[in-house]
């Protein structure tokens, strides 16, 4: 529903005229036009969006990343804001870090984290249905994508260490954070569905 709301938001009336503009000349793509349909498609798609963004801010983001039809240049921002609210939220649950002593994290280990949050959005984004994709499933992959995205070189080697902290129970968190968070969103657009019924 949010990848079909989000897509009819796109064929828009200003999307139309920009294209006569474009092309100089309003072109018929059918025999016979629908407006009757499109208007439905329209209103349906309108509540979807408001539902949506009716959610607080790191939750709207999620849903267009995780289910929105956007590239991800077009998605830059909503990445960040899921990114900054996951990390907030790890380190308002008093998550441990690799290598971290007694007290509060350095200052070096929460850039890490913050970094780190982006591999754990977009494995989530990736496994999450429609696309299915494998994602990050393993801590050498973890370890590429950070290096390739943000040049860091994570250390991994410590990730199933139950007797310290590891990247393993920190990804491990932030998933369920993540699952968490995106149930809140499906449940919110899916109470839709039960209305119409």
């Amino acid at each position: 529903m949010i990848f079909d709301a989000y897509q009819a938001q796109r064929g828009s009336v200003m999307e139309s005229a920009a294209e006569v503009a474009r092309l100089g000349v309003r072109v018929q793509t059918s025999q016979k036009q629908n407006n009757d349909w499109r208007i439905v498609h329209g209103l349906e798609a309108g509540q979807v969006i408001a539902r949506v963004e009716s959610l607080p801010q790191h939750l709207q983001a999620l849903a267009r990343y995780c289910f929105g039809p956007f590239t991800r240049d077009e998605l830059a921002a909503d990445a960040e804001v899921v990114q900054i609210a996951l990390y907030q939220q790890l380190l308002a649950d008093g998550v441990k870090l690799p290598g971290q002593r007694r007290g509060r994290p350095t200052a070096e280990q929460l850039d890490v984290l913050r970094l780190f949050c982006g591999a754990v959005l977009h494995h989530h984004a990736e496994v999450t249905w429609p696309y299915s994709r494998p994602g990050l499933p393993t801590p050498r992959m973890v370890k590429r994508w950070v290096m390739d995205q943000f040049g860091l070189d994570l250390d991994v080697r410590f990730w199933k260490r139950k007797d310290r902290a590891s990247w393993g129970s920190v990804w491990k968190n932030s998933l369920n954070i993540l699952d968490s968070w995106e149930a809140e969103v499906l449940v919110s657009v899916s109470d839709m569905v039960s209305c119409v019924a």
